[in-house]
């Protein structure tokens, strides 16, 4: 299990500034954005991965995952992104989403979505990087964890998988749907993302600080350590839309929240 930061809400700094301030509240992994608007732009990444591993790893700190956006294994620049992450040692990849477009579409989403995993599964394995499906609430193939367990079945483990997010599975399952939906779909779980979120009359489920949302996370923990041997890279998240200096407060919060519960 390696603790990374999510650096989604970090972009406005450079790749050495980016690793100083990690390595100012004692963490050395990112997951670094590499999509649309992100910290890479996709039609740059066999340039500028490299340049930002580089960095990076001059300030001590290692590029853990890559988020990015996709969703096809045809599409402008996939390939690329896969293949500059093998070859810079960067195994785990977050993949894009897949639209649910309202009632009546489920099965030919679903369909869709089975035919590009399978494809991009192939790709991960021709490269030797594994890719993660996220459980994404809304309207999402996914917010249904045990959609991805259909949906990845036949695939191979070693290559494609599921990035579990715990707060999307309360929103989506709050009762007990999020454990049955777990149970169904742990040992395909090689990646976590950690945040919260809460339900608020009017808001769209906005994320708030570990602790202070709907994940009961002295739950969920002990459900994650009966799989823990299998876990890669935790994202601290961290994205409740503060300022620079706040977002890396609350990071380092977040870690060692997160740190404290699991050693608890």
């Amino acid at each position: 299990m390696e603790l990374c930061v999510f650096s989604k809400h970090l972009q406005q700094l450079s790749f050495s500034e980016l690793g100083r301030a990690l390595r100012g509240i004692g963490v050395t992994g990112v997951d670094l954005t590499v999509r649309p608007q992100g910290h890479i732009e996709p039609e740059a990444v066999r340039d500028r991965l490299p340049e930002a591993a580089e960095a990076l790893r001059a300030e001590g700190v290692t590029i853990r995952m890559l988020t990015t956006a996709v969703t096809d294994a045809n599409a402008p620049h996939a390939r690329a992104v896969f293949e500059t992450a093998a070859r810079l040692g960067i195994r785990y990849l977050k993949l894009g989403y897949f639209p649910y477009r309202g009632l009546g579409t489920l099965r030919a989403a679903l369909a869709d979505a089975k035919a590009r995993l399978k494809d991009l599964a192939a790709l991960a394995a021709e490269r030797g990087v594994f890719a993660g499906c996220h459980n994404h609430s809304g309207p999402n193939i996914g917010a249904n964890l045990v959609h991805l367990r259909e949906l990845i079945e036949d695939l191979d483990p070693r290559h494609i998988g599921i990035y579990l997010d715990p707060a999307h599975a309360f929103v989506e399952g709050m009762y007990r749907g999020w454990l049955q939906a777990l149970d169904d779909v742990a040992d395909r779980v090689r990646m976590l993302a950690v945040k919260d979120m809460a339900i608020r009359p009017g808001d769209d489920f906005p994320a708030v600080p570990m602790g202070q949302g709907v994940v009961r996370w002295a739950e969920v923990i002990p459900a994650l350590k009966t799989i823990a041997p299998q876990l890669g890279p935790v994202s601290i998240h961290a994205e409740v839309g503060l300022p620079l200096a706040e977002t890396l407060r609350l990071a380092a919060d977040e870690t060692a929240y997160f740190r404290r519960l699991w050693e608890s």
